[in-house]
């Protein structure tokens, strides 16, 4: 994943998408390259983690996998922590 991570540093998707809604058809033809690549990488650590933690592993497969050409709705993968408040 450490890839992934410089994957996005250095393309900074989040600009792309700006230049993409501002009219520009090479952003947002390169934006499009750039989250594909990064989905496909999502989908080989869902295989890598499959060993260690199937269940986890098996929701990021469905949450990367197309349904009709596009990826279903996000959902989070692990529930928050809530801290517990002291008691007085």
């Amino acid at each position: 994943m450490e890839e992934a991570n410089r994957c996005i540093d250095a393309t900074r998707p989040w600009e792309l998408a700006r230049a993409e809604r501002h009219g520009n058809a090479a952003a947002g033809e390169r934006l499009d390259a750039v989250l594909s690549t990064l989905v496909a990488a999502c989908r080989v650590l869902a295989e890598e983690l499959r060993p260690f933690i199937p269940d986890a592993a098996a929701r990021i497969a469905a949450q990367v996998t197309s349904v009709d050409g596009s990826l279903p709705p996000t959902t989070p993968l692990f529930l928050r922590l809530q801290e517990a408040t002291p008691h007085a």
